[in-house]
C-alpha cells in the first residue's frame, strides 16, 4: 500500500525547475494540489490501464516505466533517479495509459493533481510552455533511443549509459566508477537483453580491456575508452546528446520538407562525392569484416581479438548509415540505401547470435545481400561524381572490402558451407585485387608517397596468398590465425592508401 507522509512540500516543489519564478499565488494553488507519497520496493504508483489524475515528481529513491504484454513479458522504457517526473503524458492523455510506474526502492514521490496543474497553467502560460518542453524533450529521448537501437550493438549502447553514468567531467586518464544502481534484470530489459545477453556484453567490454566489472560497480579504464570512441574506424556522425539542444520549431509539412531538403543541400555542400564514396565503400568492406570476425568466433581462435573487432565494425556500419543518409538524395542512392537500412537490422541480429553453423548458413546469403546494397550505393556516389579521382577511390576502397571477402570465404569454405562457391569466389576476389592493384600502381607512378603504401599492400597480399595455400586439415587453426592477421594488416595499409587517393587533386 502506499502512504502519505509528511514533508515540506512547498520546499521540495520550489526545489524543482519546472515550478521556478511562478508567482505566489499560483504557487499555492500548486502546493495545494499536492500529496506526498511513500512507496515500497515493487509496489506500483499507476499499472497499465489506470486511468492517471496526477503527474508525480520522484524526490528519492528510483521508479522504472515499463510495458507488459499478456504473457507476463516486460520492457523496461526508463530508469527514473531523484529529481525526474513522470506521468505527465498520460495525465493529460484521453485514453487508459500503457505503461506501469514501479518502484524499484522504497521511493519518496510527489503527486500533483491535473485541477491544480491546469488552474496554474491558465494563470501562467509559462508552465504549460515547460511542460511541453518536458514531453518534447521524451519525444526526443525515445528518438534517440530506437535510432541507437537500430543502428549500434548492445555494447556501445551499454558503454554509452555507462558513461552517461560517469558525467561530463570524467577524467580522459585513469579509472572512473560508476553504479548501475539497477538489477542486471532491469537493466537487460532496458537494452532489449536476456540477462545472459548483458552479461556476455559485459564480460565482452572487459575483455577489450574498456571496463572492469566489480558486481554492480564497473570501473571506466578511461584511456582505453578514449581510444576506442576516437577510433577513425568507429566514426562519430551523430552525436545523440547534441540533439536534446537543436531548437525544435513547429510549422507545417511544406515547411519541414524545406528545412529537409535544405539540410541536404548543405550536406551535399561541406562533403564532395568523394567522401561519399569513401564511407559508402567502407560499409562494403564492414560487412566482410564483420562476417569474417564473426566466424573466427564460431571456431574459438582468437576470440577476445574477433570478437573486438566484430563489435567496433558493428558500431562502425550502424554509424556510416547514419552519415550517408542525408547524402542519398539520388534515385539510385535512396534506393540502395533503402535497401541497406531494410538488410541491415536481420544482420545485425545475427551477428549479436552466438555463432553456429545454422546461423552460419544464414549469415552467408544476407552478407552478400549487404555487400551488393553498399556495393550499389557506392557506385551511385561514383556516378554522381563523374569524375577520375572519384573512380581511384572507389577503386582503391573496394581492395580495402577484398582483403577481407578472401579472408571470409576461406572461413566458409573450412566450415563446409557451399564449398564450391567459395573456391570460386576466392579465385574472383584474389584476381580482382591484383588486377586492381596493378591499375592503382600504373596511375601513381609520380606519387612517391602512394607508390611506399601500395608496396606495402602488395607485400602483405603476397604473405595472403601464400597463406591461403593449406597442405591439410592440421593446418587450419595456425593458417586462419595468420589469415586473420593478415587480412587486418591489409586492410590498414589499403585504407591508409584510399586516403592518400582522395587527397589527390581533384
Amino acid at each position: 500500500m502506499q502512504a502519505t507522509f509528511t514533508r515540506n512540500i512547498k520546499k521540495a516543489l520550489s526545489e524543482f525547475s519546472l515550478f521556478a519564478d511562478l508567482a505566489p499565488e499560483q504557487f499555492g494553488e500548486l502546493v495545494a494540489a499536492t500529496r506526498c507519497i511513500l512507496v515500497q520496493k515493487d509496489q506500483p504508483i499507476y499499472r497499465a490501464g489506470d486511468p492517471v489524475n496526477e503527474m508525480y515528481v520522484l524526490l528519492s529513491g528510483q521508479v522504472t516505466l515499463s510495458l507488459s504484454s499478456n504473457r507476463g513479458n516486460e520492457k523496461v522504457i526508463e530508469v527514473l533517479g531523484a529529481g525526474q517526473s513522470f506521468g505527465e503524458a498520460e495525465l493529460f492523455a484521453s485514453d487508459p495509459c500503457l505503461v506501469a510506474a514501479v518502484a524499484t526502492k522504497p521511493s519518496q514521490v510527489l503527486g500533483i493533481r491535473r485541477e491544480g496543474i491546469c488552474q496554474v497553467m491558465a494563470a501562467d502560460p509559462r508552465l504549460a510552455l515547460r511542460l511541453m518542453g518536458v514531453l518534447a524533450r521524451r519525444q526526443v529521448d525515445m528518438e534517440t533511443e530506437l535510432a541507437t537501437r537500430h543502428f549500434c550493438s548492445g555494447g556501445r549502447r551499454l558503454l554509452d549509459f555507462m558513461l552517461q553514468l560517469a558525467g561530463p567531467n570524467r577524467d580522459l586518464v585513469g579509472e572512473t566508477t560508476v553504479t548501475l544502481g539497477v538489477s542486471k534484470k532491469v537493466l537487460a530489459s532496458r537494452f532489449d537483453m536476456q540477462p545472459e545477453t548483458l552479461s556476455r556484453t559485459l564480460r565482452d567490454l572487459a575483455d577489450s580491456g574498456l571496463i572492469v566489472v566489480d558486481g554492480c560497480r564497473i570501473r571506466l579504464r578511461n584511456s582505453a575508452v578514449a581510444r576506442y570512441l576516437d577510433d577513425e574506424t568507429l566514426p562519430q556522425p551523430v552525436n545523440f546528446p547534441n540533439l536534446r539542444r537543436l531548437p525544435r520549431l513547429a510549422g507545417n509539412g511544406c515547411a519541414r520538407a524545406a528545412s529537409t531538403q535544405a539540410a541536404r543541400s548543405r550536406a551535399r555542400d561541406s562533403r564532395s562525392y568523394c567522401d561519399s564514396i569513401n564511407q559508402a565503400g567502407r560499409l562494403r568492406m564492414l560487412s566482410q569484416r564483420m562476417a569474417k570476425s564473426w566466424l573466427m568466433l564460431e571456431t574459438g581462435l582468437l576470440s577476445r581479438q574477433s570478437r573486438l573487432i566484430l563489435r567496433q565494425s558493428m558500431d562502425s556500419f550502424g554509424g556510416q548509415l547514419l552519415a550517408l543518409e542525408p547524402r542519398a538524395d539520388g534515385a539510385e542512392s535512396s534506393a540502395a540505401m533503402a535497401e541497406l537500412a531494410r538488410l541491415w537490422p536481420r544482420y545485425r541480429a545475427l551477428l549479436d547470435a552466438d555463432p553456429s553453423q545454422r546461423e552460419a548458413r544464414d549469415l552467408f546469403g544476407i552478407n552478400e545481400d549487404v555487400l551488393a546494397a553498399a556495393q550499389s550505393l557506392t557506385l551511385s556516389f561514383e556516378k554522381a561524381d563523374g569524375t577520375r579521382k572519384g573512380r581511384l577511390i572507389n577503386l582503391a576502397g573496394r581492395q580495402r572490402m577484398l582483403s577481407q571477402r578472401v579472408a571470409k570465404f576461406f572461413m566458409f569454405r573450412h566450415m563446409g558451407i557451399k564449398v564450391a562457391r567459395c573456391r570460386e569466389e576466392l579465385d574472383d576476389a584474389s584476381r580482382e585485387f591484383s588486377t586492381a592493384l596493378v591499375e592503382l600502381t600504373s596511375v601513381a607512378q609520380d606519387r612517391h608517397v602512394i607508390l611506399g603504401e601500395l608496396e606495402s599492400v602488395a607485400a602483405h597480399w603476397n604473405t595472403m596468398q601464400s597463406t591461403l595455400v593449406m597442405r591439410n586439415g592440421k593446418d587450419f587453426a595456425p593458417t586462419a590465425r595468420k589469415l586473420f592477421t593478415t587480412s587486418e594488416n591489409l586492410l590498414r595499409r589499403m585504407e591508409a592508401a584510399v586516403d592518400l587517393y582522395a587527397r589527390l587533386p581533384g
